[in-house]
């Protein structure tokens, strides 16, 4: 126990070619570069390099943990454990809101069910590096890739863990069924139909942490791309695909692996 999406792809395809205009024109101040220096053009992320990045990304995510313990990044690492702890603690007494189908009737068929929003995370890096294709701007496709392959590296991990894990999702619970017995139950062998971690969560915050450290220039951008990945990510809720614990790791998990694409590239 211890232990619409469509918001996501509108913001970005409606923001994008403002970006892709000026991504591969900005330059570092004149007067702070020295004169024996020249600003290099962004290289493009190849497929190749794209298969080769997620490769190499594996270890520092699967060693993380290890690496924690040895005293590296603990406080984060401490921070997102005891934040799951708790809301594993809480789930039994919040999902009986989301449980109780008089509360949100019809929400696994309508348009927040996961196979809209699965579509939304995915058409995302899609969406900038066709942007980028039609306005020749480099920064815009290599976000796109980034993007991609921050969501692949979330997919493989909690894939891993959902099916090691093996925890019930709500709506695998009867209603008089228990909220707290729920962990190791799933025997679906490796399907990826446990439920935890929230994969869509964490997809989700990759892209939006990616998108939002490729742009800083402009400000308003994080609050647009979290916003929309946390909006996302709570629709698993009433869909009873997710306890809130389930989402918060997943969401860390994602900020992550987000932060640790945009350093290593």
């Amino acid at each position: 126990m211890v232990k619409r999406a469509g918001l996501l792809v509108v913001c970005i395809l409606s923001s994008t070619p403002l970006f892709a205009q000026e991504a591969d024109r900005v330059e570092p101040p004149a007067a702070t570069v020295p004169s024996t220096q020249v600003a290099q053009p962004e290289t493009l992320i190849s497929p190749k390099r794209l298969v080769v990045n997620i490769l190499h990304d594996q270890k520092p995510i699967w060693t993380f943990p290890w690496n924690a313990v040895k005293g590296k990044h603990w406080k984060p690492m401490t921070a997102v454990a005891l934040g799951t702890a708790g809301f594993v603690l809480l789930d039994p007494y919040i999902e009986p809101y989301f449980h109780n189908p008089e509360h949100f009737e019809g929400a696994d068929t309508g348009p927040w069910r996961g196979r809209n929003t699965t579509l939304a995370i995915t058409m995302t890096p899609v969406a900038f590096y066709m942007v980028g294709l039609a306005t020749h701007s480099t920064h815009a496709r290599n976000t796109g890739m980034l993007a991609a392959e921050g969501l692949i590296d979330t997919q493989a991990v909690s894939f891993v863990m959902k099916s090691a894990i093996g925890r019930l999702t709500p709506s695998n619970i009867p209603p008089d069924g228990s909220l707290r017995d729920t962990w190791f139950k799933y025997k679906g062998g490796f399907t990826n139909r446990g439920g935890f971690p929230s994969g869509h969560t964490a997809s989700a915050f990759a892209v939006a942490t990616i998108i939002a450290g490729r742009y800083p220039r402009h400000r308003w951008l994080p609050f647009v791309a979290y916003g929309a990945a946390g909006a996302l990510s709570l629709t698993r809720l009433p869909t009873k695909a997710h306890f809130p614990s389930d989402i918060f790791l997943g969401a860390a998990m994602g900020y992550g692996v987000g932060r640790l694409v945009l350093l290593r590239n």
